[in-house]
């Protein structure tokens, strides 16, 4: 029993960083997730939507590997197209040559909610900051390199 209330989780999954200051003043909570295919995306989405009621969801994903991206892009989109606000890092390869219109701004285009393609994930932390409101939930989520994001956002000049 006291191993389970020990326990703190599992690294990269649903991982609460806590509040980090904001660009502009007041703060916003910081979650980051290995989440990489649309199934596990929207899970992680809706546990958000359950944890923060109310709340603006920001995610910040960088798709992984071009090939997942082509063969699930719909399920991207109609998942991606759930979060309140959006910021894209271009696809991490893991290896892969890329794959025409399995790209990050091809996935961009094709969905509903306003986002933009940051084409260095290392910029990513200063975009959110950018992008983040007082009282948003920004959700850092990916394989790729992006799972560095959250350790250097507190090293972005404000």
């Amino acid at each position: 029993m006291r191993a389970l209330a020990e326990f703190k989780g599992v690294g990269r999954r649903f991982q609460r960083y806590g509040e980090v200051a904001g660009a502009g003043g007041g703060s916003f909570t910081l979650i980051d997730d290995y989440g990489h295919h649309p199934a596990e995306m929207a899970a992680t989405l809706e546990a958000a939507r359950g944890a923060f009621p109310g709340r603006r969801i920001v995610l910040a994903f960088q798709p992984h590997r071009y090939t997942r991206t082509r063969d699930c892009f719909e399920d991207f989109v109609k998942v991606l197209s759930t979060a309140d606000g959006l910021l894209l890092a271009e696809v991490y390869a893991a290896g892969e040559a890329p794959i025409v219109a399995a790209d990050g701004r091809t996935l961009a285009r094709a969905i509903r909610v306003a986002g933009k393609v940051e084409e260095d994930v290392a910029d990513m932390p200063a975009r959110i900051l950018d992008v983040a409101r007082d009282g948003d939930v920004v959700i850092t989520m990916g394989a790729g390199s992006i799972g560095g994001v959250p350790g250097r956002l507190a090293s972005v000049e404000r």
